[in-house]
């Protein structure tokens, strides 16, 4: 009786994950507007792979019929490899081309520079910190989401500091937020001169994208720095994922108030992200796209994204990664996209360092794809 239990509890389970890793596929096609919660199979996809291989395993080794497990992860190749850099390039080739036509572009959520002092561990000094951060990777172009500015509070990073410790000449930001005395948006800071720039969004967005025109040389550069809709979790959502943080709601009411959240914020990711690739698509120069999506490489928004620009992650080495910090499960949620005027010669998440909730994440480019020989 117990076996026969056992038996069944292996082939239920086996079922389960085989069927929510199938549908996490269909989240990348199908819009969050006609069925949203193909979304949180998505979000999920994670688990359900690790549930699946596991499965696979357990009725490999039994003898047993591991054959739907089987198809479900062949099925879902192309969805695995979005999780996987896979660098090919000899980094002696690399190193070979002209620093002239190199880009090194950095991309950061710096969630207020932690004035808030709300990241674990605690940060002793985060202005000095963040300062020795940027000087120790010196991106040519650094892009950073959630940034703030108060002229009054001496210990937040100023654009001064910033300009100072990078070598940056220009700089261009959307302040649009404000909260008591300071100001909050997207920046971007450059070691080249921007010659243009402006501003993308709607009523959905609370914070609109920024793009600059940067002069490299003879070579002319649209970046696009974006921060999509956040879910805006707060104490209720955040004790689901940790035990040390109280609550007053009850757990269904927990689950719900985090569900409606999601459903909210899947569609107007969609519309801000059309608006950028809309907008993006016109652009006469090389152009990348950097920022917070706020999606996995399972979400709709991603796959809309990814039709037209490609993802610098591939070129990093083989493996997987995450950019949130947080206490939240969200994986890999901050990308930089770009052309076929550019070629990725490395990609990089910091991991060295928790200045925010989020990791920084970098890529080398190579301005225009050089002839084959």
């Amino acid at each position: 009786m117990i076996l026969l239990f056992i038996k069944n509890l292996i082939r239920l389970f086996t079922f389960a994950f085989s069927f929510g890793l199938l549908l996490s596929y269909l989240s990348a096609w199908i819009p969050p507007k006609t069925f949203w919660f193909f979304q949180l199979f998505g979000l999920a996809y994670p688990v359900l792979l690790v549930g699946t291989l596991l499965f696979f395993v357990i009725n490999f080794l039994l003898r047993k019929k591991f054959i739907i497990p089987l198809i479900v992860l062949l099925l879902g190749s192309f969805t695995h490899l979005k999780y996987f850099g896979i660098d090919f390039k000899s980094s002696e080739n690399t190193e070979q081309i002209n620093t002239a036509s190199k880009l090194k572009v950095m991309s950061y959520n710096v969630r207020l520079f932690d004035v808030y002092e709300l990241v674990g561990p605690k940060i002793e000094d985060s202005k000095a910190e963040f300062i020795a951060f940027f000087k120790e990777n010196e991106p040519d172009i650094l892009c950073l989401q959630e940034y703030a500015e108060d002229k009054t509070n001496p210990q937040l990073i100023s654009p001064t500091d910033i300009k100072n410790v990078g070598g940056y000449i220009n700089h261009v930001t959307t302040l649009t937020l404000e909260a008591k005395k300071m100001t909050l948006g997207q920046a971007i800071f450059s070691k080249y001169p921007i010659i243009n720039s402006g501003t993308i969004g709607d009523s959905t967005a609370s914070i609109p994208s920024l793009y600059a025109d940067i002069v490299k040389g003879e070579d002319t550069i649209r970046i696009y720095n974006f921060h999509l809709q956040s879910i805006r979790f707060q104490k209720d959502e955040y004790s689901l994922f940790d035990n040390s943080i109280t609550s007053d709601k009850d757990y269904s009411q927990r689950i719900t108030g985090l569900l409606s959240k999601l459903k909210d914020a899947y569609p107007s990711r969609v519309q801000q992200a059309k608006q950028i690739i809309e907008h993006a698509r016109l652009s006469p120069y090389a152009t990348i796209l950097n920022g917070d999506l706020n999606d996995p490489p399972t979400s709709y928004a991603y796959s809309m994204i990814t039709k037209h620009f490609k993802d610098a992650f591939y070129a990093a080495d083989f493996g997987m990664t995450r950019t949130y910090a947080g206490k939240v499960p969200a994986g890999r949620i901050d990308y930089i996209f770009h052309d076929e005027k550019l070629l990725p010669l490395e990609f990089k998440t910091h991991h060295e360092k928790i200045l925010s909730d989020h990791y920084a994440i970098t890529g080398v480019f190579e301005i225009f794809r050089r002839k084959l020989e």
